[in-house]
């Protein structure tokens, strides 16, 4: 039954996809779904973006290790699209842009901000587009699939219909994997807390397994509040730059579809992320010998679960996952094809849209293929590839957000600013500079801010002066 449950679900992922291609007319079609999405299809998309494997595995991981305050990723996650919703939502969408670094060259001219905005971008969604190959493994192996089938199949799968009708296909796929996996995660920790008797039951559960008790556990503030707050922070600086979550609003069919889809989505993120949090839980009570939280959703569907319920959750599991390879395989090819094929290699050819459309498409498969191969045979690069995700916010969030609060900002202040912010993440990496435990994005955008301030004050007053001489 599950295994059939999950051959349906990628059957009507491939359906999907088809009958998307037939709405794809030209490259704005396939970029941005013709920058048409309605209110109810942009929140799906953008509570899908970040609603992924990670937000289901890892929110289910920190709910085995943490217990209730588990949930504070996926609560950061919510409270990052809510920050969107009354920051640069709406403006944003009525620039009618196409990707992040667009902004970037609009707001302040020359092309060395769109080229470095958009490499750290495109090599950081590589990674972790490859982790989520990684994750489908993961989840099908719990059916049985072996070494790395599964998940060539899932991955397959995901490109074929995101090849076939783009965002539009990715976007209708989403709305549909958003509600599995939001129903499937609600089930899950619905039929626990049912089966243990409610919160006092899993709490008596946990008590009495022989396990250390913390009465922190059942706490939402449980973490430290240095801990929550540092993972709150860089959860909602990315999500202000994030090239994954401005597609989908370039892709809104107005501001106001923009701005409240954003804040829409946010609020169901922060609902839903108690529920994974509290699968974990429930795995804590259940299994009191395991010590690897990754393992915590995976032995709870595997062995607690009725046949019918684990095929759900297995469903809502891949959708979630899927949802999230999607959105970053399309975020990927924008910056390929507008970012640096149209932009900047190219950009004194003239490209008709049917053209555009075709390398459009041919980009997305090479992509989605070049995550595979890097997932399968040099695993151990993902997480180099994935600090590029640092770089990027460390070193993109201050020009961006700086230069729609600040009019007096300078291109010389927002380059010098994202290359010193981009600098100073990889030092913090490659060194693991500790900065009383402050996460390497938030002290480099610090300093980030101040080169940005310094910088931008000292050019403004320079061309006042050659402005002043020129006139005398």
């Amino acid at each position: 039954m599950v295994l059939g449950t999950v051959i349906v679900y990628m059957v009507i992922l491939l359906v999907v996809g088809y009958w998307a291609n037939k709405q794809i007319k030209e490259m704005t079609d396939f970029l941005l779904a013709g920058r048409r999405l309605g209110i109810w299809l942009t929140t799906g998309a953008l509570a899908a973006t970040h609603f992924g494997g990670g937000m289901v595995m890892g929110g289910g991981e920190y709910g085995f290790l943490y217990g209730l305050s588990g949930s504070w990723y996926g609560i950061s996650c919510g409270i990052g699209l809510v920050f969107l919703a009354f920051l640069t939502a709406s403006k944003f969408r009525a620039l009618a842009l196409y990707t992040v670094p667009d902004y970037l060259e609009y707001r302040y001219g020359g092309k060395s901000l769109r080229v470095l905005g958009a490499l750290l971008s495109l090599v950081a969604l590589v990674g972790i587009l490859a982790a989520q190959v990684l994750a489908a493994r993961g989840a099908l192996a719990i059916l049985g699939f072996e070494g790395n089938s599964g998940a060539i199949i899932a991955t397959v799968i995901f490109i074929i219909y995101t090849v076939l009708g783009g965002l539009w296909a990715a976007t209708i796929t989403d709305f549909i994997q958003v509600i599995i996996a939001g129903v499937g995660v609600v089930v899950a920790a619905s039929v626990i807390l049912t089966d243990v008797g409610g919160f006092a039951g899993l709490q008596e559960m946990i008590k009495t397994s022989g396990q250390t008790y913390d009465p922190e556990y059942f706490n939402l503030f449980g973490m430290a509040g240095k801990t929550i707050m540092w993972l709150l922070i860089p959860t909602v600086m990315y999500t202000l730059i994030g090239q994954d979550f401005y597609q989908r609003l370039f892709a809104a069919k107005d501001e106001v579809t923009a701005r409240n889809a954003s804040l829409i989505g946010g609020i169901f993120l922060i609902i839903i992320s108690f529920f994974p949090a509290i699968a974990g839980m429930g795995a804590k009570a259940y299994f009191p010998k395991l010590t690897d939280g990754s393992l915590a959703i995976p032995k709870i569907v595997g062995e607690v679960f009725p046949v019918g319920v684990g095929a759900i959750i297995l469903a809502a599991l891949l959708a979630a996952i899927m949802s999230t390879a999607d959105s970053l395989l399309t975020a990927g090819t924008s910056h390929l094809i507008k970012d640096f094929w149209l932009e900047v290699l190219y950009p004194s050819k003239k490209y008709g849209e049917i053209e555009a459309l075709k390398l459009s498409r041919i980009f997305t498969g090479l992509l989605g293929l070049v995550a595979l191969i890097i997932a399968f045979s040099v695993p151990t690069i993902i997480d180099v590839l994935i600090y590029s995700y640092t770089m990027y916010t460390a070193g993109v969030f201050i020009p961006l957000i700086g230069g729609v609060l600040w009019k007096e900002a300078t291109r010389e202040g927002a380059l010098s600013s994202l290359i010193i912010g981009a600098l100073v993440a990889i030092i913090g990496i490659l060194t693991g500079l500790d900065i009383a435990g402050i996460p390497v994005e938030v002290y480099s955008a610090v300093v980030s801010l101040v080169v940005f301030v310094v910088v931008s004050m000292l050019t403004k007053k320079e061309q006042l002066n050659s402005s002043v001489q020129g006139k005398i």
